[in-house]
């Protein structure tokens, strides 16, 4: 099967998933322990409860019919003792329940917030491995449901134990060859449900990675951003094609475990629950009670009852450990996810960051992916100074992004050093460091949230509402929001406001270039990385223009494959796979008649009727 054939299956020992289960309950306990305690007394005390009212009062009351000196008196006190137990076992039960369902979302909610508040300190890098992604996907999306079914499968695991304890004693009492019967059935229970559970969770696994694709086909289908090409184009055939092979991957792979666990649960079923349960028991007791007559009627009924509840309970045990070791088995992407220590993210550095723009310079500086062969960026050296306006130009996949990645310290170079006022920046304090940049990327992202907390990316008091203006007047887009009955506080995509308004690309992208002037009073270095790309030639020279006239004393630092703008920079570097093949002015490279003139040629055409670039 495509994409399976080399998947690592878990393979962990019994004290790894114990470590793991006990792992959970911790985690669980940390954020609630009052509610875990309740759930735990709450499922022991019915389940003693229940079973002794179960078989007592079912022994008790054939005895009582059967008795020669019956009375109706005696009767009707046991029945409705036992009714008034049962009725307050169940109020218990319930009330349990409900004061436990709102500190159980709660609960959810605390795990929620803090699996988004670990996400945020992951290293980019991260992102680019599918075995992390894998991870964090089945971590976010099996939390809550996994930590709450350990809680609650230990708890009943508990209820199970307590409850078996219970009916040996009773058993013992009246007849403790029956217990043989349930205990081998929990033994071979035990040992194919062991098996079941193993070729579920390996089937579950394989089934989750391939419907990934089945998934992602579907999907964009009832995506708005798609619905465009769908229509104007015939993008539905192949993903039609990646949707069926994914799920005739899946039959194949539902055919594979599908027959071993019928097999190991047609076992189980014959073995406990047909021979020991419906042939095995009833021969015994019939035969205590008809031929050896050591056991009366009620023995009969109570031993039969007990037996049956006990063997429920045995073979619940089962399931929760089955259960256990698949939380086990969970826990240990859970532990992974949890336990990484991020190596860029929230490190605390060792020097100040400069309060005043400073010289960045990239000394013989290499890249390089986890597991690719070759390097991203192979030994660049340049030396920006404060307050330049610097050019990084070249094809598609040239590694001008992967570059800016590494300058913000998204990633960390692999050899060489990028230095900024004279310290390499991991020598600062990642926070301090980025804050020093503004950036606009192609790939921007707009949230379903107010136009101002688009543009500050944060909460935003009234005071700063000002700054919000300004900075939106600043990037074009200030025409466009008079025009809005909301103002600023206008809901950006109509996903959870029906008021919300959907921009178009090149008013998008004046949204997000606004948070670059929203943060130029700190700003020293200003990244723009083909953010006007959806603009056209006219608008993105003004555009341009406009910011690096208002960035003032800030570096500037363009990205493009479009070159209506670097005639105005002091500095270009043309960038060819992963190299810089050549550096200079505008004229200077035009006059070298290389690379970069030539693409400079190729695009003139588009902007001569405007008479902005002149080859």
């Amino acid at each position: 099967m495509q994409n399976n054939a080399g998947m690592a299956k878990e393979k962990l020992p019994i004290s790894r998933i114990l470590s793991n289960y006990v792992y959970l309950l911790k985690y669980a306990f940390g954020k609630d322990a009052g509610l875990i305690l309740m759930i735990f007394f709450s499922f022991i005390s019915a389940g003693v409860g229940y079973a002794c009212m179960d078989t007592v009062f079912m022994r008790a009351f054939i005895n009582y019919l059967s008795d020669d000196s019956y009375s109706f008196h005696q009767t009707a006190v046991l029945v409705a003792g036992a009714t008034i137990g049962m009725a307050f076992l169940m109020a218990v039960e319930r009330c349990t329940e409900s004061f436990a369902q709102p500190r159980i979302i709660r609960m959810s909610g605390m795990m929620q917030e803090e699996m988004i508040k670990k996400a945020v300190t992951m290293d980019l890098i991260c992102y680019d491995c599918d075995t992390y992604y894998d991870d964090f996907v089945v971590a976010a999306s099996q939390l809550e449901d996994m930590v709450i079914t350990a809680v609650f499968d230990l708890a009943r695991m508990g209820r199970n134990v307590a409850t078996v304890l219970v009916l040996s004693g009773l058993i013992t009492v009246i007849d403790p060859v029956i217990a043989i019967f349930p205990v081998l059935g929990f033994l071979v229970n035990m040992f194919s449900r062991f098996r079941i559970m193993k070729l579920e969770y390996d089937y579950d696994v394989e089934k989750k990675k391939i419907m990934r694709r089945a998934n992602y086909s579907k999907r964009v289908f009832y995506q708005p951003e798609y619905a465009k090409e769908i229509k104007l184009s015939h993008i539905e055939v192949p993903l039609e094609k990646q949707f069926h092979q994914a799920i005739d991957e899946t039959i194949a792979v539902s055919k594979k475990y599908g027959v071993r666990i019928s097999l190991w649960s047609l076992v189980n079923w014959i073995t406990v629950f047909t021979f020991l349960s419906m042939f095995c028991v009833p021969l015994y007791l019939g035969y205590m009670a008809l031929v050896a007559c050591s056991i009366g009627l009620g023995d009969v009924a109570a031993l039969n009852k007990a037996q049956s509840t006990m063997r429920n309970q045995l073979d619940s045990v089962n399931y929760c450990v089955e259960r256990i070791q698949r939380a086990g088995l969970f826990c240990e992407r859970f532990r992974k996810f949890m336990n990484y220590e991020s190596k860029i993210e929230k490190a605390q550095g060792t020097v100040q960051v400069p309060k005043s723009q400073s010289v960045l310079e990239i000394k013989d500086m290499s890249f390089r992916y986890d597991g690719a062969k070759e390097d991203t960026l192979k030994h660049i050296n340049m030396k920006i100074q404060a307050g330049q306006k610097v050019a990084f130009v070249g094809e598609n996949g040239a590694g001008k992004s992967t570059f800016i990645k590494l300058l913000m310290r998204l990633y960390d170079v692999t050899e060489g050093s990028i230095c900024y006022g004279g310290h390499d920046i991991r020598e600062y304090s990642t926070e301090e460091y980025r804050d020093i940049f503004g950036s606009v990327f192609q790939d921007y992202q707009i949230y379903a949230a107010s136009i101002q907390e688009n543009v500050m990316m944060q909460n935003v008091a009234a005071p700063g509402q000002e700054l919000v203006e300004a900075a939106l007047d600043q990037s074009g887009f200030l025409e466009r929001l008079n025009t809005l009955p909301n103002g600023l506080l206008t809901s950006l995509t109509r996903e959870f406001a029906e008021d919300g308004v959907q921009l178009s690309g090149g008013e998008a992208q004046k949204v997000a270039i606004a948070r670059l002037f929203a943060k130029k009073e700190r700003m020293h270095i200003a990244i723009l990385d083909e953010p006007s790309s959806a603009l056209d030639p006219k608008a993105e020279y003004e555009l341009n223009q406009n910011i690096l006239n208002k960035a003032e004393d800030a570096t500037v630092i363009f990205i493009s494959h479009r070159l209506s703008t670097t005639r105005d920079a002091d500095r270009i570097y043309m960038f060819e796979n992963g190299e810089i093949i050549e550096q200079g002015t505008h004229q200077e490279l035009m006059g070298k008649n290389g690379q970069y003139a030539e693409m400079f040629c190729c695009q003139a055409k588009y902007y001569q009727q405007n008479q902005e670039i002149i080859c």
